[in-house]
């Protein structure tokens, strides 16, 4: 799929919501109203995925004439990957494994398939197949599932933010003493929510060739299905703060542009007054797990002194390969825990707790000193969305159906009071082979 820019895709043009006050009614819709549901709300994000499908079903079947807007329901529950990660232990992977299978057998009823399926020419086409389609594209993605969302029924989020030792004085006094107030030192901040787009179409000859497979095939939910992934592929980049462009395998960290929402890289390395991060690139290498470590331990205490606890680090892959290589080594035995479609965690012990280390797929893993680790309290972190992911036919193109993916959103960081503050901390120009 091309970007949209390179595709001609016109959002204003085709009536898609660009205003403020369009936003907030696509907002409305998918949050609905009299919902009970308030803005900066934490949310189940499958379940308000189910309700809104639900309403928009409804008014559907009741005006046959209403623009076909539905929106997509996520078949792995992202609290099934929550549990898994942050339960001690692998009894929550091995739930995890369990609810997986049982997705899967959904997915492969909906034939889902990595072809491209918009041309008879696709490999898909032919007259006698089997039920099971290819799925190489359908991966769970971590960040997006293990970073807390939250409601946002405007264009704007707006979040409170007070710094560490914001919240005011306190002091020993006399017996009789001279009483002073304080102030708490807080701060107001937005960020506006950017819309994904993931744009398809599948020509006529397509969808009736597909009806006559055996067993038939749904090539428009096929199309759907693959540009939905597209979409999430494109959400996982933009929430590390690396190459949008989900053709580009071989990711680096790049700074949003004015159509996107800052990364978490971009947002962390922000604060180059008194960070919580440390970068080691400047340096003699630090390419193991015993020179990385003295590294991520004062990290840690730099965030556990601003009042954060950190719950979780995620890692690239070859420096998550060091620290499975270390702890092999140490104790002689294997110590990541591992699920299929993209799942694993080592835990990481501190004197404050254990902190599982997930490895992310798209951050950059290219020799030199492209390894990082990212220390993070999510519970000062979430992706305020003001509508998830919903499908939207277009008007035909000659005797093409045409259809769009959409969401909105914006990741936030609640430690961070200016823009440039933020007390997420992390390890990173690790050195990687």
């Amino acid at each position: 799929m091309a970007p949209i820019a390179q595709a001609g895709f016109n959002a204003a043009a085709l009536g898609f919501p660009t205003g403020v006050a369009d936003m907030q009614a696509r907002g409305l819709g998918f949050w609905g109203r009299g919902s009970g549901l308030e803005e900066g709300d934490r949310v189940h994000i499958q379940k308000a995925q189910a309700e809104a499908q639900e309403r928009y079903l409804t008014v559907l079947q009741a005006d046959p004439r209403a623009s076909p807007v539905l929106p997509v329901v996520d078949l792995v529950d992202p609290e099934w990957v929550r549990k898994a990660i942050f339960t001690p232990g692998n009894a929550g992977i091995e739930e995890l494994k369990n609810n997986i299978t049982k997705a899967l057998y959904d997915l492969q009823d909906a034939a889902e398939s990595i072809q491209k399926a918009t041309t008879t020419s696709s490999s898909l086409m032919h007259s006698i197949s089997d039920t099971d389609v290819a799925m190489l594209f359908k991966k769970i993605m971590p960040a997006q599932v293990l970073i807390p969302v939250e409601v946002n029924k405007g264009k704007i989020a707006q979040w409170d933010a007070i710094p560490p030792n914001g919240a005011g004085s306190a002091f020993f006094g006399s017996e009789d003493p001279v009483l002073v107030e304080s102030d708490i030192q807080d701060a107001t901040r937005t960020e506006t929510c950017k819309i994904l787009y993931a744009v398809m179409r599948v020509t006529k000859m397509a969808v009736e060739a597909g009806r006559t497979q055996i067993p038939a095939r749904d090539m428009l939910a096929i199309r759907s299905m693959a540009a939905t992934e597209m979409l999430k592929n494109l959400r996982e980049r933009a929430i590390l703060g690396v190459t949008r462009d989900v053709r580009v395998t071989k990711t680096q960290y790049a700074p949003a542009g004015p159509l996107e929402y800052p990364g978490l890289y971009e947002l962390i390395t922000n604060n180059t007054a008194d960070p919580n991060y440390v970068d080691v690139s400047g340096g003699v290498a630090v390419d193991t797990m015993d020179k990385i470590q003295p590294y991520l331990d004062n990290t840690y205490l730099e965030m556990i002194q601003d009042g954060i606890v950190p719950n979780l680090a995620m890692t690239d892959y070859k420096t998550f390969g060091l620290y499975r290589r270390g702890l092999n080594d140490f104790f002689r035995s294997e110590n990541v825990e591992t699920v299929d479609y993209g799942v694993a965690k080592i835990n990481l012990t501190f004197p404050g707790g254990t902190v599982p280390m997930v490895p992310i797929p798209f951050l950059p893993s290219s020799a030199g000193k492209n390894g990082m680790i990212f220390l993070m309290d999510t519970n000062f972190l979430a992706r305020r969305t003001l509508w998830a992911e919903t499908y939207e036919e277009l008007a035909n193109e000659n005797t093409s159906k045409r259809a769009v993916i959409t969401a909105a959103e914006c990741i936030i960081d609640k430690t961070d009071t200016d823009g440039k503050s933020s007390l997420q901390g992390g390890v990173f120009g690790i050195t990687i082979a």
